[in-house]
């Protein structure tokens, strides 16, 4: 096991996506094997300092950077232990490259549906926030396709769960192994959701640890189910000259021919922040759709007839694999260059992360735009998974006055959202930096039940300090 304690060989592991800034570790484990954890996690619970578990440091909200004590990063646990074609499963150790996990699948004209936009993630961050992918629109978050974990605890003890074992009695009971773990007594909303432990009647116990953001135990090992490889897809962006973007969306929605696989939203901002690198985008446009979809015999011709049904400056189609990966580069560029823009002007991550049930999402949109209109003088873009009724709502203040500002938009957008039956936090979790939102959702009984799971299950307060709930919950 590699051990590090000097500041300067830490430093990497102390930032992500979310420009958080206030990181700090005293010692860096880097283990090989599930010995060498069980090693580092008694010596952490000996000395009582916390322990954060590292993965490939792609998150948006500080999750895997400490504020006091120990990482642990699962980098060297890399393996990918099987691919089973028949089964159409695979088992991986938790610190696999998610782009070299598709590649290995590939080869074996095999697929898995959930992979995150951000190929350079670690299958176990995955997990460990039931994380959305580019494909979520059809296939849906991680939560559906993992089959067992194997998970160490503060204590010691390895657990291994597996999907369909444990499930809550009609009391809310889960009992495993020697523990009776009593589920919360809020709902997860059934939409998109990555906010807090989640909860349901006769949940499965595996749900409890996906999305729990590391702070319950350390997932060593993943049992991940896979589909048949996709046929060939292709991509559209389609620029409008008005603002007709949700009304397509939902033409969309409703046809029985249209099965796409991807649905994102890109505002006139968005547009403009891709401009540079894109610079074809039509500067009159004042949104635009990005469509992918497997290819069929007459599947473009549908799309083409909707298209053509509104006032559109320019269609760009990506069908070989140059047209193709253009306009792949298109979609995910506008992620890195917000991230680089808020570097910039030295502010941590000011996103919104909401998504609401199907029927509200009209009117959250439109209260997104009364938002705006109201406040012109604070810059920000908004875009994103149209089709799970999901945007990034995204603020740039210059200085306090503005910070303050948006904080208070926030609070408005998010009630909003509650109201509606809808999540704080659609795909990137609660982590350091979203704490009071996620009270707002489930109310201080909430996060004293999350608390209670927090304790029995970790007794030592070892695992992910402040992540989901402040320290001082605890």
């Amino acid at each position: 096991m590699i051990i590090k304690r000097k500041v300067e060989e830490m430093l990497s592991y102390l930032e992500d996506s979310s420009n958080l800034q206030e990181g700090k570790a005293e010692v860096l484990y880097i283990p090989e094997d599930e010995k060498e954890i069980i090693e580092a996690i008694a010596e952490c619970r000996d000395k009582k300092i916390p322990l954060t578990v590292s993965a490939g440091g792609t998150g948006t909200v500080g999750g895997r950077i400490p504020l006091e004590g120990a990482i642990l990063s699962v980098e060297r646990l890399d393996k990918i232990i099987s691919i089973d074609p028949q089964r159409k499963r695979a088992i991986l150790q938790s610190g696999v490259l998610i782009e070299d996990f598709l590649k290995e699948l590939g080869e074996r004209n095999l697929f898995y549906p959930p992979f995150p936009t951000e190929r350079t993630a670690f299958i176990g961050g995955n997990v460990s926030t039931n994380a959305s992918g580019e494909y979520s629109y059809r296939f849906g978050s991680t939560r559906g396709y993992v089959k067992k974990i194997k998970v160490i605890l503060s204590t010691g003890e390895v657990l291994e769960i597996e999907r369909g074992k444990y499930f809550a009695d009609k009391n809310g009971n889960i009992e495993f192994e020697n523990k009776k773990i009593k589920i919360p007594s809020y709902l997860t909303p059934p939409i998109k959701c990555s906010a807090g432990y989640f909860s349901r009647p006769g949940m499965d116990l595996i749900d409890l640890f996906i999305g729990s953001e590391g702070t319950l135990g350390l997932i060593t090992r993943v049992e991940v189910e896979l589909i048949p490889a996709l046929s060939l897809p292709f991509i559209m962006v389609v620029f409008f000259k008005e603002n007709k973007g949700l009304k397509f969306v939902s033409e969309v929605k409703r046809s029985r021919k249209l099965n796409p696989l991807s649905l994102e939203y890109f505002d006139r901002g968005s547009l403009g922040f891709l401009k540079k690198d894109f610079p074809n985008i039509p500067d009159r446009s004042k949104e635009a759709i990005y469509i992918e979809e497997e290819e069929s015999k007459n599947i473009l011709e549908e799309w083409i007839g909707l298209i053509e049904q509104y006032p559109v400056d320019d269609t760009w189609l990506g069908e070989d694999s140059k047209s193709y990966q253009k306009l792949l580069d298109f979609r995910h560029k506008l992620p890195e260059n917000i991230n680089e823009y808020f570097k910039k002007i030295g502010s941590r991550k000011m996103a919104l992360d909401i998504a609401v049930p199907e029927n509200s999402f009209p009117e959250i949109f439109n209260f997104y735009q009364t938002l705006r209109l109201n406040n012109q003088e604070i810059e920000n873009i908004l875009f994103g998974h149209i089709g799970e009724n999901h945007l990034h709502f995204n603020f740039f203040p210059k200085d306090e006055k503005e910070k303050e500002a948006v904080g208070n938009l926030f609070i408005q957008a998010l009630k909003k959202g509650i109201s509606s039956g809808g999540t704080v936090s659609a795909e990137h979790g609660i982590g350091k930096m979203k704490h009071k939102y996620l009270e707002l959702m489930y109310g201080k009984k909430g996060i004293d039940e999350m608390v209670r799971i927090k304790k029995e299950i970790d007794p030592y307060g070892l695992f992910g300090l402040d992540n989901i709930f402040p320290k001082s919950r605890i």
